[in-house]
């Protein structure tokens, strides 16, 4: 199993942070590594929202997956969950309060039910420096959005 946390501080009351994070038809816009965003399931962000993402991977290669949220807890976190082969990779969002406005820490965990972990192990450390570099450009852009809105 390969888990990596990031996080960044955002000037601006958690209900708002949250509501930017959770609004995935406009995070498309923001983010700067996402291409497109297609929601699959009506109504508003919570547990069990599923959209295919398609994505800007090294080497301009585009690579799409269908996310699902599997736990919701507003203005709290989230957890999205989506498999790619034979691994599966979970993404939780938690937001806190501080002074200063909001802590956004996201926790990026790849595991492979079933895989040896002499396979699994070599494979997260190849792509966990690639992966932190995409979530804190993803937490860089999602500020800088907030930040041009006023928040």
């Amino acid at each position: 199993m390969t888990t990596l946390t990031v996080s960044s501080e955002i000037g601006a009351p958690v209900d708002q942070v949250f509501r930017q994070f959770t609004d995935i038809e406009r995070v498309a816009q923001e983010v700067s590594g996402i291409r497109s965003i297609e929601v699959m399931t009506p109504g508003p962000f919570g547990l069990g929202t599923r959209w295919r993402e398609v994505r800007e991977v090294p080497l301009g290669r585009l690579d799409d997956a269908e996310m699902e949220v599997t736990s919701f807890d507003r203005n709290r976190g989230y957890t999205i969950t989506h498999h790619k082969g034979p691994a599966r990779i979970v993404t939780t969002f938690s937001f806190e309060p501080i002074a200063t406005g909001t802590r956004v820490a996201i926790e990026y965990t790849m595991d492979g039910p079933g895989l040896p972990p002499a396979l699994l192990s070599p494979l997260g450390w190849a792509i966990s420096g690639k992966v932190r570099e995409v979530l804190t450009q993803d937490l860089s852009d999602l500020k800088a959005a907030m930040e041009r809105q006023g928040a």
